[in-house]
């Protein structure tokens, strides 16, 4: 159900210019920041759906793109739907853990 609710995140992106103006202005650093983006708008969807919705998503609209999205995916591996994915902050946790070591 998530990744429905990234698509649509994504569909809106391309779509609204004021939309994607915000985003861009944002300058979300990495696809944990994109994800929070995405929440404060009312989508509310893991990392991982949205690296699925980012990789499957089709772009619809003549003016607008979400290119520059499918960046936030250099580094992330999509984690297989039914291997059980831990919640984000915990993914998070752990990035930042290794990170200081």
């Amino acid at each position: 159900m998530a990744v429905e609710t990234a698509l649509k995140f994504l569909e809106r992106i391309e779509r609204e210019e004021t939309l994607r103006t915000q985003l861009y202005i944002s300058k979300p650093k990495d696809i944990y920041e994109l994800r929070d983006f995405a929440r404060g708008k009312g989508f509310v969807s893991s990392v991982n759906d949205l690296a699925i919705a980012i990789t499957e998503y089709r772009e619809q609209f003549a003016v607008g793109t979400i290119q520059p999205l499918k960046d936030y995916l250099d580094g992330y591996r999509v984690l297989p739907e039914e291997a059980g994915v831990a919640e984000d902050d915990e993914i998070e946790e752990d990035v930042e853990a290794t990170e200081e070591d």
